[in-house]
C-alpha cells in the first residue's frame, strides 16, 4: 500500500532513530518534551460527528438503538481502539529498543458502561466506563525472558492511553452558546 503523505517506519533500526531523534532533542533542551494534540469534532447528520486531528477526518456515530444511524464506531469504542492502537505502538518501539523480533501484535479491548448513566436514569451510575479490560497477544521468536519481562512492563507502564484511562487526568471545558441564525 503506497501512500505519498506517509513515511513508514517499519524497521526496528528506523523507530530507533526517529525515537532518539526525539529523545536526544528533549535532551538537549528540556522544553522539547511537551507536545500537545488536538482533535476537534462538529455533528453533521443525526449522531454522526465529523473529527479532524491534524490532516486526518474520522468519524463517530451511535447505534440505531441508541439514536444513530451506526455509520462509524462510537466514540467510547474509539477509546478503546486507542488503547489497542496505542499498546501496540509501545510494544513495536520497545521491541525496537530491545532488539525483539515482532511477527505481530495484537491486542483486543472491552469496556463495560452501564447506560442508565447516559441516559441520566440514575444518578448513582457513572455514564463513562466502570471496567475496562484487554489482552495483548505478541508474537514474536524471542525467548530471552528478561527481556520479554522488559517489553512487558514497558507495555504497562509507558502506554499514554492506559495512562490515561488509569489515572485521574486534570480536564476543564468550557461550554458556550451561540445564534448563528442572527
Amino acid at each position: 500500500m503506497s501512500n505519498s503523505k506517509a513515511t513508514y517506519l517499519s524497521t526496528p533500526n528506523q523507530i530507533n532513530k526517529a525515537v532518539g531523534r526525539v529523545v536526544n532533542a528533549i535532551n538537549k533542551d528540556e522544553s522539547n518534551a511537551y507536545a500537545t494534540f488536538t482533535s476537534s469534532s462538529e455533528l453533521s447528520d443525526g449522531l454522526f460527528a465529523k473529527i479532524h486531528s491534524r490532516e486526518f477526518e474520522y468519524f463517530a456515530d451511535e447505534p440505531a438503538n441508541l439514536g444513530g444511524n451506526n455509520n462509524a464506531p462510537t466514540p467510547v469504542e474509539l477509546l478503546l481502539g486507542s488503547l489497542c492502537a496505542c499498546q501496540e505502538i509501545v510494544i513495536k518501539a520497545y521491541a525496537a529498543a530491545l532488539n525483539i523480533s515482532l511477527k505481530k501484535v495484537r491486542v483486543e479491548a472491552k469496556g463495560e458502561l452501564d447506560l442508565r448513566g447516559f441516559l441520566n436514569i440514575n444518578d448513582d451510575v457513572r455514564p463513562g466506563f466502570h471496567t475496562v479490560s484487554f489482552k495483548t497477544v505478541i508474537d514474536t521468536d524471542e525467548t530471552d525472558q528478561e527481556k520479554l519481562q522488559q517489553l512487558t512492563a514497558f507495555a504497562e507502564e509507558q502506554c499514554p492511553v492506559l495512562d490515561i484511562i488509569e489515572n485521574p487526568v486534570n480536564v476543564k471545558g468550557l461550554i458556550t452558546f451561540e445564534n448563528s441564525s442572527n
